[in-house]
């Protein structure tokens, strides 16, 4: 292959994972994240994707500097976990700002460039975007978010037969940062051998993209988590394994 593909939150385990993923295919990779330094290798640009003026010169460089852009990757995420109620709103709001607004002001820049050239933006999701999980309610939300915002775009980019796309992904548990293993809201220790590699989900979302798949389910785990809440007695499922994932960090 050739072509550029450009992943925020790069520096996490999901976007360095992705990065190697498509360098494995002969893509040459663009970096951004909000810390001073990125991955070796990489051309990198620094960033807090929820500075929207910043941001949007950021893109404006990239797509001056890549115009052979193929794919965009809004991967960076954060989580902060705890009961709603104890949750400082300010925490929400950043969640949000994170998650989700950043992703629509990238997604609305890039799929204005690619209807003109070709490309697909790919917006990272969570199976939490599909199940509600307690102590998650910002993540949650944000996650909701994308994933409606994604399908409702593609349906819009599908009847107007337009050269961009979107990929909406969505994986299950990663052993990341972002799970917070073994804190107090965050993945039981006793759990984490549930979760998939970085490495693997990553692999499995490239060949997906590659494909051309319009929505992925990376990892063993997100499938089946996926499938269940499908099923008529899913809302008594989720709130069981709360329940037991409470019970196992007392």
């Amino acid at each position: 292959m050739s072509g550029s593909v450009a992943i925020t939150g790069i520096n996490g385990g999901i976007g360095r994972a992705l990065a190697s993923a498509f360098a494995a295919e002969g893509f040459q990779i663009v970096g951004i994240d909000i810390s001073p330094t990125g991955p070796e290798g990489v051309e990198y640009y620094q960033l807090d994707v929820t500075d929207e003026v910043k941001a949007l010169e950021v893109y404006q460089r990239i797509h001056q500097a890549h115009p052979e852009l193929i794919y965009w990757c809004n991967n960076a995420g954060i989580a902060k976990l705890g009961p709603f109620s104890e949750l400082p709103l300010s925490d929400f709001h950043k969640v949000m700002a994170v998650n989700f607004t950043a992703v629509v002001v990238a997604t609305h820049f890039w799929l204005d460039i690619f209807q003109r050239t070709g490309g697909c933006v790919i917006n990272m999701a969570s199976v939490a975007g599909f199940v509600p999980s307690g102590d998650m309610s910002s993540y949650v939300a944000s996650k909701h978010a994308v994933v409606g915002f994604t399908r409702a775009i593609q349906l819009e980019l599908d009847l107007a037969r337009s050269s961009a796309a979107t990929c909406l992904v969505a994986p299950g548990f990663v052993q990341t940062d972002i799970m917070q293993v073994g804190s107090q809201y965050g993945l039981p220790e006793k759990l984490q051998r549930l979760a998939s590699s970085p490495e693997k989900c990553a692999r499995e979302i490239v060949a997906g993209v590659l494909k051309g798949e319009r929505e992925i389910i990376p990892t063993l785990n997100g499938k089946l988590m996926a499938g269940m809440f499908r099923l008529p007695f899913a809302s008594t499922i989720v709130r069981t394994v709360y329940r037991k994932s409470r019970e196992i960090k007392k």
